[in-house]
């Protein structure tokens, strides 16, 4: 006998089912920015992320029709821990940190490699 008989059978009414709601599709990002990305992504020095944070946040720009940073967060590594983008730790130790980028639903995760990593998200 199912549980559901069971229940009814002694007055009790099932619980009601929620209803999952199907999680919202993001659209691709466009070669440019995605290819921008993999260049951040496949740097392996300071000069090279910093440059390729620029050409990134230039294709983003460009995609997007504004020069817009776009969010980000920062955790420190060994910890997990939310740091503020104006904790003086973050810029004193960039690569104690992992920064995520939100981008149009994505979360785009790097870790930098340097002080100049960040700067072009400060507009510096």
């Amino acid at each position: 006998m199912s549980i559901l008989v069971v229940l009814s059978a002694v007055g009790v009414s099932p619980p009601a089912v929620a209803q999952v709601q199907p999680a919202a599709q993001t659209a691709p990002l466009p070669a440019s920015v995605q290819d921008a990305w993999v260049r951040v992504r496949a740097a392996l020095t300071p000069a090279q992320q910093a440059n390729a944070l620029r050409g990134f946040l230039s294709a983003l720009a460009a995609y997007e029709r504004r020069p817009t940073p776009p969010p980000m967060d920062a955790r420190d590594i060994a910890s997990g821990r939310a740091v503020s983008l104006d904790d003086p730790a973050l810029l004193q130790r960039p690569q104690a940190h992992e920064v995520t980028i939100t981008v149009g639903g994505q979360f785009l995760v790097f870790r930098p490699l340097s002080r100049a990593s960040l700067e072009p998200f400060f507009g510096r």
